[in-house]
């Protein structure tokens, strides 16, 4: 499997979620034009249907997953670590240092034993379990966590740039011990051991020309085969004992329906669904599994760079108020979508008192006749992927120039196109796209995407004072705290709106009733080291 850096942003863009199409019933609106859609019944954070790990486990069997997206590097530098684009497989392959409980949300020791504080959150000191090796009998001890992590970020992995922002000194002082000191503090600083930099590789892995997967975790790679299968096998002398597993098969499954038809028919036991619309019919089936509800994983990313129509606030503020979310429901999710401006919907346990810009379209005019009298010609362009995006292009365009803006759709062949544009060209003034942020990990989401600084931010906004209050949100030591520094930023949000939300989805890992022993951590990874199947 080779390292290509294209694969990162694959990656990226295939997690984001760009299929929005269907039309169909509705909700209503208050008098304030505020949208009060019905969230789906069964929609939640955390398991969600009846879960019964009762029993004797079953050795043995294939644990066939159907996929979001092909996964086609394990180099955690390359790929995104979360259950859309990879990282159940990188999981299975290195393990976790640190996990998010399924049912509490702390994060928890995995592979590590213990990850404590000092009293200021500044410094955290990670205690490794003795004992464990990489696949090739090389120990993971504490230089190779520090290895593994130094080349994370010289490599740019997706947390690379608030990794390098927050981590001023990580440094191994005996063989089971990390020292990890903050450049402030950070309380939820374990998250970024749960996800891609807790993913420690083995130096052998990067020793050739080409990158080998080689971890600690509790399978090995076996075979790759582009557009087919990934396939890995079952280690005997997995820190944590053997799989009850024999082997791991994901296969990617590029159409939602299919991945609900295969988990249906029995070809799948856990499949990634992420649409509200498939999402309620296998609830509505009785499928069980984990779900987390992505804020701001429905979207607009808008261009803030010079040239761009999006470059003036006015603009972006404007497109924000021409939206009517309750319109975009029915025409794009059959009415069944979590639909909010905000940057969390109800769902959220960060739900804030402070609203966020609504649909006006009074408003909105005002907003562009300001911009047209500067000189702005009043002409913007959708960016989507054939096929895949053209509801929502439709649908924008038709409220758009409604209040007076000229749209043209401009839609791409492929998800690879739509990236060249993005990162490369630049070439856009809103592109449909979601961050997929986790009620855990909204801080380095945030960081990540909207901080000036962020090497992820791919919309180009800079906003200090904005800088400011994410950098206030990663220090807050408690919830009452946090809650008010994000009711700060919800606020600036709205006078700036570095990207426009049009809501949240259901990120699911479903399976029936035949899987048990799913482990869920963060950014919808499960972890199948002791899953089996009846």
């Amino acid at each position: 499997m080779t390292t290509r850096r294209t694969g990162r942003w694959m990656a990226a863009v295939l997690a984001v979620g760009l299929v929005l199409t269907g039309c169909a019933s509705g909700d209503d609106k208050d008098d304030d034009n505020k949208v009060v859609a019905e969230v789906p019944a069964g929609f939640a954070n955390g398991f969600v249907g009846e879960q019964d790990d009762s029993g004797e486990a079953k050795e043995g069997g294939t644990f066939q997953v159907a996929t979001y997206s092909e996964a086609r590097s394990l180099d955690p530098t390359v790929t995104i670590a979360n259950g859309s684009s990879g990282g159940t497989e990188m999981a299975a392959v290195y393990d976790l240092l640190v996990r998010q409980d399924g049912e509490t949300g702390d994060f928890v020791p995995q592979m590590a034993e213990a990850i404590e504080p000092n009293d200021d959150n500044s410094v955290w000191t990670l205690t490794l379990r003795e004992g464990v090796e990489f696949s090739d009998g090389t120990p993971l001890d504490a230089d190779a966590v520090v290895w593994s992590q130094q080349r994370y970020v010289e490599k740019r992995g997706g947390q690379a740039s608030i990794w390098a922002a927050m981590v001023k000194d990580a440094k191994a002082v005996d063989a089971r011990t990390v020292e990890y000191t903050l450049s402030q503090s950070w309380p939820g600083f374990p998250y970024l051991l749960a996800t891609g930099p807790g993913m420690i590789v083995a130096k052998a892995s990067d020793a050739g020309e080409q990158f080998t997967p080689i971890g600690a975790g509790p399978f090995t790679y076996e075979k790759y085969a582009p557009n087919e299968e990934l396939l890995l096998a079952a280690r005997a002398d997995y820190w944590g004992g053997k799989p009850h597993l024999e082997k791991l098969r994901f296969y990617y499954t590029p159409i939602e329906q299919g991945r609900l038809d295969v988990l249906r028919n029995g070809e799948a036991d856990m499949a990634y669904l992420r649409e509200p619309i498939t999402a309620k019919a296998a609830l509505d089936d009785g499928f069980g599994g984990f779900m987390e509800i992505g804020s701001m994983s429905r979207g607009l990313l808008l261009n803030h760079r010079e040239g761009a129509a999006t470059a003036d606030v006015r603009i972006r503020q404007a497109i924000v108020h021409a939206i009517d979310l309750d319109l975009l429901n029915k025409r794009t999710t059959e009415g069944k979508g979590i639909v909010t401006a905000g940057l969390f919907p109800e769902l959220s346990d960060w739900d804030l008192t402070t609203e966020p810009l609504q649909f006006d379209a009074a408003k909105a005019k005002e907003l562009l006749d300001a911009a047209k009298a500067d000189g702005y010609d009043g002409k913007i362009s959708f960016k989507g992927v054939a096929k895949v995006s053209e509801a929502t292009g439709v649908t924008l365009k038709g409220l758009l120039e409604a209040v007076g803006f000229k749209v043209s759709l401009d839609y791409v062949p492929s998800i690879t196109d739509l990236v060249n544009d993005i990162y490369v060209t630049n070439d856009f003034d809103m592109v449909i796209w979601g961050f997929g942020m986790p009620d855990r990990a909204v801080y380095p989401e945030l960081y990540e995407k909207v901080h000036s600084n962020s090497g992820s931010n791919a919309g180009a906004s800079k906003d200090a004072e904005m800088d400011v209050l994410i950098e206030e949100l990663g220090a807050a030591p408690t919830v009452a705290e946090q809650t008010a520094a994000l009711e700060k930023i919800q606020a600036r949000w709205n006078e700036t709106v570095p990207y426009a939300p049009l809501g949240a989805t259901p990120e699911w890992s479903a399976w029936g009733d035949k899987v048990h022993g799913v482990v869920p951590s963060i950014d919808s990874i499960m972890l199948l080291g002791d899953a089996w199947k009846a």
